[in-house]
Order: structure tokens, then sequence, then C-alpha cells
């Protein structure tokens, strides 16, 4: 089992969307849960969303503490 999630862990954080992520992350490693919110995984006015099965529920907080709200907004 420990093998198993170690192999999706890599996978995960090697992927294309998880690394333009952390391109675009503000190095703030604190996140919030916010209302479910249909998204598609890509650059929005809000940041960088990765939402796998169409919606976001973590929100990176921005560094003055607050977290944007709609959290996908083109």
């Amino acid at each position: 089992m420990p093998v198993i999630i170690a192999l999706i862990l890599f996978a995960t954080i090697s992927s294309e969307p998880y690394q333009e992520f952390s391109k675009n992350s503000n190095g703030m490693a604190e996140y919030r849960w916010v209302e479910t919110t249909p998204c598609e995984t890509g650059h929005h006015d809000t940041g960088y969303a990765i939402a796998p099965f169409g919606s976001v529920v973590l929100k990176q907080v921005n560094k003055d503490g607050t977290v944007s709200q709609p959290v996908c907004n083109d």
C-alpha cells in the first residue's frame, strides 16, 4: 500500500498541471476550503487552478491572508 501511495504522489507532482501550478504559485503553503466551484484546470483571472474533476474546493491563500472569490473567474 505505501508503494502505491508513493507512486500516486510522484505521478501527481510530476504532472504538467501541477508543474504549471507551481510556476504560478504565490509561494504560500496555506490553503482554505471554498464553496465548490465549477472550473477547468488552467490559468484564470484569480490564478491557476487544478480542477481534475471539474471543480475547485481548495484555494491557495493570498499573501495578505485573504481568499479570492470567485475561485474561477475569466
